[in-house]
């Protein structure tokens, strides 16, 4: 029985040893790519040995162009969106290979993970954060009317109150919107398709077979305007050839 016990704890020592020699038999190693001066500031010293601590999983930091397993991408479309500079660009993680890389993700877009970023620098200022607006993806829409007519008929009959394009950039009225501006609306095809239903819209346009014609008992004050839907299908597909305006809001409709 004495014997069973000696070797027991001979074998628990020479564990003990193992772990304090190699220090990291259980642990993994990760190689993260990420720009120079990422690394040069310290916030990578500052989060590395937090996740570690989390997961047991050793995370190098590599330059740019070395080999990796994942990479911080300054803007970009691929990977996940984990934080941003404070006034400077969004930073995107790039999983390269191996499935223990998906924990390193999911840690930088958990609530620790989080609170790290934007720990940095400790005493100062955060350098980054983790609070990154939504990204709204504008539908995909199939636009088959004829656009060489639909900017015809815009200039000919929006282009009165409208800022169009280019070619009546100094007409229209101040106190509408122009189309550049309508265009970034995340609607904006229900907005330029359904427009002869909204105010003041209704008071002018006939659309033809839809509307009630104008005529006695049914007058417009202004001279009206005719349209197929055929032609509103073509003024819809010539907006969606303009870039949209950027406002640094949404546009307000009454």
């Amino acid at each position: 029985m004495t014997e069973i016990r000696i070797v027991s704890c001979a074998a628990l020592f020479a564990l003990v040893l193992c772990l304090c020699a190699g220090g990291h038999l259980s642990a993994q190693e990760l190689r993260l790519a990420a720009p120079a001066e990422m690394a040069d500031s310290g916030f990578l010293k500052h989060i590395l040995p937090r996740f570690k601590l989390k997961h047991r999983i050793t995370v190098t930091p590599v330059g740019p162009e070395d080999t990796a397993d994942m990479a911080l991408i300054p803007g970009g479309a691929d990977g996940a969106r984990v934080f941003a500079a404070i006034d400077g660009p969004e930073y995107r993680l790039v999983l390269l290979g191996g499935a223990e890389t998906a924990k390193f993700r999911d840690w930088l877009l958990s609530a620790p993970g989080k609170s790290a970023v934007e720990s940095f620098p400790r005493g100062g200022p955060p350098a980054y954060t983790a609070d990154l607006p939504e990204i709204v993806q504008e539908a995909v829409v199939d636009l088959t009317g004829d656009v060489v007519l639909g900017s015809k008929l815009a200039l000919q009959h929006c282009g009165r109150c409208h800022v169009v394009d280019k070619r009546n950039r100094m007409g229209g009225i101040g106190s509408t919107p122009s189309f550049g501006a309508m265009r970034a609306r995340p609607h904006w095809v229900d907005l330029f398709t359904k427009y002869w239903s909204e105010n003041p819209h209704p008071s002018f346009t006939e659309v033809i077979g839809v509307t009630e014609p104008f005529g006695p008992g049914h007058e417009s004050h202004v001279a009206p305007v005719q349209l197929t839907l055929d032609e509103i299908d073509a003024i819809v597909a010539f907006v969606g050839t303009l870039k949209p305006k950027n406002l640094g809001r949404p546009v307000q409709s009454n």
